[in-house]
């Protein structure tokens, strides 16, 4: 099996990502935690889905076949 040749963005990454002091390279932004999004002002109108929101199992065999 041939191997590939190292990603080079992503060895830069791996080696400077978490050490460096500004990484100008960037570019997405800053996570947040699940709070801090609800707590953004654009989220007001959809509270009431989250907090009622349920986290199920779903079927892992694919989408069933509606066709018929």
């Amino acid at each position: 099996m041939q191997r590939l040749a190292p990603f080079k963005l992503e060895r830069y990454f791996a080696r400077y990502e978490f050490t460096t002091r500004h990484l100008l390279c960037c570019s997405d932004p800053e996570a947040l935690s699940l709070a801090e999004l609800l707590q953004q002002p654009a989220a007001k109108p959809l509270l009431p889905m989250w907090n009622t929101l349920g986290l199920g199992y779903t079927e892992s065999a694919g989408e069933r076949d509606t066709s018929n």
